[in-house]
């Protein structure tokens, strides 16, 4: 199997063909080059995913809502930009439904997950939004701007979008804070936290025989009879993912 590398980020890829765009940058394929020749000279590119990760994050639902429709994702891009007025910045990727639903409301909520938040990850991150209604099982309120905050988190945030950038795959969108709920004084959790989390079984679980699916990109894994339809953490799509054996 052929390895390509983005000559713009230092994406690799494995495959027959390098992919149709870069899921890091966006480049298309013209700008991949195989790396069989030049293994040796771009050793330190195997680690940049392993350094990536270790850059602190936490992990959040962000979430949106369409007329009377809601939805919400896993999300590890949230970030404080101001104080005062106080301002956030979310990034998501553009194939998202949730995506789709700031872009035309023009808000969106940030619920701060605790550490005991792994069924809501589950929830809101290894299942598509266009597929089933990810609110239908959990305990939420409509604030003030009509957004869900979610009542078994730390924290809610409600926002309107000031401004955004477009990063190719990604929109980082700022939204200034119009109201917000804090509901305890416990922990938040990490993304390493998660990472350590993830492939632990909920009580009671006994399910055998279940496919691992594991993201190239950030090491994601999912179980499930096929992959995600996109990662939740890094929002690569499906073909970024492998069966671990």
């Amino acid at each position: 199997m052929s390895k390509w590398r983005c000559t713009v980020c230092g994406y690799i890829s494995e495959g027959k063909e390098p992919p149709e765009s870069c899921p890091i940058c966006g480049v298309d394929a013209s700008l991949f080059e195989k790396t069989e020749e030049k293994e040796s000279a771009n050793d330190c590119l195997a680690d940049v995913n392993k350094a990536l990760r270790a850059i602190s994050y936490g992990l959040y639902i962000v979430s949106s809502r369409k007329g009377d429709k809601l939805n919400g994702q896993c999300a590890n891009t949230v970030f404080q930009i101001t104080s005062d007025p106080v301002q956030i910045a979310v990034g998501i990727n553009k194939n998202n439904l949730t995506h789709e639903y700031i872009s035309e409301s023009g808000v969106f909520s940030v619920n701060i997950l605790r550490q005991d938040g792994m069924p809501l990850v589950k929830n809101f991150g290894f299942r598509s939004g266009r597929e089933v209604d990810k609110f239908a099982e959990v305990d939420y309120e409509l604030g003030s701007e009509g957004l869900p905050r979610i009542n078994d988190c730390l924290a809610s945030l409600e926002c309107k979008v000031v401004g955004s950038i477009d990063l190719g795959t990604h929109t980082l969108f700022v939204g200034e804070v119009l109201c917000g709920r804090a509901r305890d004084n416990g922990e938040p959790m990490t993304y390493a936290q998660y990472h350590q989390l993830k492939n632990q079984p909920s009580k009671g679980d006994r399910v055998k025989n279940v496919t691992t699916w594991r993201c190239k990109v950030c090491e994601y894994t999912h179980e499930g009879s096929e992959p995600p339809e996109a990662c939740p953490v890094c929002g690569v799509g499906r073909e970024e993912f492998e069966k671990v054996e």
